[in-house]
């Protein structure tokens, strides 16, 4: 190995162990809300509600963790009455203890897309580990924290006006698998935002609403326009701004994303997902981790063939910057004549930098295939200006 290569990977082990010096048990918060097996959906989402949750953990016996109801779930669900009991519709979240790694615990969060997990010794539920804790430890840390919002937003982002209406808002939420989406007008100007907890909560609040589907979107939705449920002027943030002044922000307004806007238009989204997932590209592993999200049910014959494609460009890349993390996204849009096109979202996160590339293609694969190749380009790029910058500092 080159000597440039083995002090990349000095600093980037030390800059681990500095990260997995913070221990989950002193980040945790102790004091968490619960609710009970067998209280109602309606009265779950009413707690969430009051709370500022998005997911509760479901507790028996006082403190034996019993499993998880989120929003994410239960926008998913079809029919379901407000009656239904919470042992339901919860899930049992990933196991997480006071001596888990913060890195190892920040993959469960990008895995599961949950904002806040329980922490158990055995079944006895501690405490709550959040998105925002681990966000915490960034502003800490010179080298996450002097990171440009540019290099960590995600660049392709879907937008509504503020006359579309809730159930667009709903299935684009599904499709991207997304909790929040920028409000614009008709100059795409930025103009609000509105989230999955929004929508929610609106459900619920509705008199005539008595099941899921309904305030999902599935059956008679409530036809109005997502101008009625946005936040108008948000808080946003510059490409230029660090994202030790995100994660700030983020945490003293308690809110989980940040537009980034320049000249009142915006540019990119940055999330707690996308910090956390920042951390978590710091856990040691002996092969990258790939997570492949949003692929429906029917295209899921074609994932053998995804990883392949995704297992050989990254070896390829491997050759100019180590793979530590790759996410991609799946959306699929049925046309006339029900034919399908596929937009894909990538995002690698290397020892030297973060890289996001897009593709639309009405081949699957084809997409897969030509994400990777803009990202090896793109990495092709940067390594090649590193050399030419070293050469001209020598000459």
């Amino acid at each position: 190995m080159k000597g440039e290569g083995l002090e990349t990977v000095r600093v980037r082990e030390q800059l681990r162990s500095l990260i997995e010096s913070y221990k989950i048990g002193d980040l945790m918060t102790t004091q968490y809300e619960a609710v009970d097996p067998e209280m109602t959906i309606s009265d779950v989402v009413a707690r969430m509600r009051a709370m500022d949750l998005h997911e509760i953990p479901v507790v028996e016996d006082r403190n034996k963790l019993a499993g998880v109801v989120s929003y994410g779930s239960l926008l998913k669900r079809k029919n379901l009455p407000t009656g239904t009991k919470a042992k339901s519709v919860m899930e049992n979240p990933p196991e997480v203890t006071e001596d888990s790694k913060i890195t190892e615990v920040a993959e469960s969060i990008v895995s599961t897309g949950y904002r806040e997990i329980p922490v158990v010794r055995g079944r006895k539920i501690l405490g709550i580990i959040s998105r925002e804790d681990i966000v915490g430890i960034i502003p800490d840390i010179r080298e996450l924290r002097s990171i440009p919002a540019k290099e960590v937003m995600t660049k392709e982002v879907q937008t509504v006006t503020s006359k579309d209406s809730l159930k667009r808002a709903i299935e684009l939420m599904g499709k991207l698998d997304v909790r929040t989406l920028p409000v614009v007008d008709s100059a795409d100007r930025m103009v609000g935002i509105v989230g999955v907890k929004d929508i929610v909560n609106y459900g619920w609040a509705s008199r005539n609403s008595e099941t899921v589907g309904e305030i999902s979107g599935r059956s008679n939705p409530v036809d109005i326009d997502i101008g009625s449920l946005s936040i108008d002027n948000p808080v946003t943030v510059g490409p230029e701004t660090l994202i030790g002044e995100v994660a700030r922000t983020m945490i003293d307004r308690k809110i989980s994303t940040l537009p980034v806007v320049e000249n009142d238009t915006l540019k990119g989204i940055l999330t707690t997902y996308d910090l956390v997932e920042l951390v978590a590209s710091f856990k040691s592993r002996d092969v990258v981790y790939v997570q492949i999200t949003g692929l429906e049910e029917e295209d899921r014959h074609s994932l053998e063939v995804m990883d392949k494609e995704i297992e050989t460009e990254l070896k390829k890349i491997a050759k100019l910057s180590k793979p530590m993390l790759f996410t991609l996204h799946v959306t699929k849009h049925n046309h006339a004549g029900n034919v399908a096109k596929y937009s894909l979202h990538g995002r690698l996160i290397t020892e030297d930098k973060i890289f996001v590339a897009k593709a639309v293609e009405w081949n699957l694969i084809k997409a897969t295939v030509e994400t990777m190749e803009r990202i090896q380009k793109m990495v092709k790029e940067m390594k090649e200006s590193r050399l030419e910058h070293r050469r001209r500092s020598k000459s």
